[in-house]
């Protein structure tokens, strides 16, 4: 069966993230602003969070409609089976973007959405989700355009550019998606020789080193940290077959020509610290 997804990417990147959704298996892959959209299965879906370097979060499309008042966009979410897609057990967040929207408040907009899905779930099944704010289990986000709302729900949980392998940060640190394209746009490839000279948290040489083992970013996440895992259509046996074959895809090396400086010692040490954290030092000078 296949789903509408759209993922989102820093802006500049998304030719690349284009190129990432293709290799995860997305069809009718576009080019957006701020992201990139396509159809698929779940088995695509799950590749793109586990192997998108470029990903921020991807968001499986639900439906949506025209709408002229708040009224409408009560009505398009209470229209949707949420019971279907996941447990009223779990706790959610609602998230709203809008670009020419003609509404006047975007927290009068959350709340109804909210609303709807509280009250189709009472409806449905007598019960309904809590909103957590800091730490939802399901993230639902609502795009709207000056006449157009779609509403989705968020695959990925936490953004895919949090790879877990930072233990020391820095004042401002450089995203790892960010990196990641970065790296592509300027014409590196695994094999080349690499230096970062102002390297920072080490965010360049992490994100190169991924690249240089072919390491799935997805694979440092912990069990159930990904959004899809919460949904009531989550496929333990597919996800556990992909994270395998990703992990058996990764290369070993004793060595890389991957170098890093820097004018502070104390953004060494910290990009020192971040390399053994990652389990990945002896392959950066």
């Amino acid at each position: 069966m296949k789903h509408q997804f759209f993922a989102s990417c820093p802006r500049g990147l998304e030719e690349l993230l284009g190129e990432d959704l293709l290799a995860a298996g997305g069809r009718q892959v576009k080019t957006l602003p701020g992201g990139a959209s396509c159809s698929g299965d779940w088995a695509t879906a799950y590749r793109i969070n586990l192997e998108s370097r470029i990903a921020t979060r991807l968001l499986w499309r639900l439906g949506g409609g025209d709408y002229r008042s708040e009224a409408d966009i009560y009505r398009l979410g209470y229209n949707i089976d949420w019971n279907r897609l996941f447990s009223p057990d779990r706790t959610i967040r609602v998230y709203v973007t809008a670009i020419r929207s003609p509404l006047k408040s975007l927290e009068f907009i959350t709340l109804k959405l909210k609303d709807a899905i509280c009250d189709r779930f009472r409806g449905d099944t007598g019960r309904r989700p809590s909103v957590n704010t800091r730490n939802p289990e399901i993230r639902i986000h609502l795009f709207l355009t000056d006449t157009q709302a779609t509403i989705y729900l968020d695959t990925s949980g936490e953004p895919l550019y949090q790879r877990g392998h930072k233990a020391a940060k820095i004042e401002a640190p450089l995203k790892e998606n960010l990196a990641a394209g970065i790296l592509r746009l300027a014409g590196w490839a695994p094999g080349e020789t690499l230096l970062d000279p102002m390297c920072g948290s080490g965010t360049f040489l992490l994100e190169a080193v991924q690249m240089a083992l072919d390491d799935a970013p997805g694979l440092s996440r912990e069990a159930g940290e990904f959004g899809f895992e919460r949904l009531a259509n989550f496929d333990p046996v597919l996800w556990r077959d992909l994270q395998r074959a990703a992990a058996e895809r990764r290369r070993e090396a004793t060595t890389l020509e991957i170098f890093g400086s820097d004018i502070s010692a104390d953004a060494v040490a910290r990009t020192q610290q971040n390399l053994a954290h990652a389990g990945v030092e002896k392959l950066v000078k």
